[in-house]
């Protein structure tokens, strides 16, 4: 996990609620995982955000009674209107976005698809939300992961 400087409650400090973004919440590990957080009660706002609008995600996920407020947020081309808004004043991102590996798809030609769309979503981490904790679970995490890193690095946040 990447974590920008500290906040003023960690996640496991248990004092808090926090504000929570899942990007690639409309995918098959996007879905679930947002159900779990849904689930939480730690987290005070869930929002999905997706390039396939989670708005169907966050419908059904509004229906479970817990206190979580989700909210969702398409991408569109050339406009971070949805990300600004998924990720300002979160605590949390967690980003599964991105292909997964296909049959005859080897690791380098996931990683040169996923690596742009993390880097991305990283540097919106760093506009919008520059001390929320970063988890990266799309693959190869061992490449996406440093990739994220340097995009941090590149804009002071890391």
């Amino acid at each position: 996990m990447l974590q920008a400087p500290s906040m003023s409650a960690s996640p496991t400090s248990g004092s808090s609620k926090f504000n929570v973004a899942i990007l690639g919440a409309a995918g098959g590990i996007g879905q679930p995982l947002s159900l779990l957080m849904k689930l939480s009660p730690r987290v005070r706002e869930l929002r999905l955000y997706d390039v396939a609008d989670p708005a169907g995600v966050a419908t059904d996920l509004s229906h479970c009674a817990t206190a979580a407020k989700v909210r969702g947020f398409a991408g569109k081309p050339n406009d971070d209107t949805g990300l600004e808004e998924a990720l300002r004043g979160c605590d949390l991102v967690i980003i599964p976005a991105g292909i997964p590996r296909k049959p005859g798809m080897t690791r380098d030609d996931l990683f040169a698809i996923n690596a742009g769309i993390v880097a991305k979503l990283a540097a919106g981490c760093a506009k919008y939300c520059p001390r929320a904790w970063i988890a990266i679970i799309s693959n190869p995490v061992n490449s996406t992961v440093p990739i994220a890193a340097e995009v941090l690095k590149k804009h002071g946040v890391y």
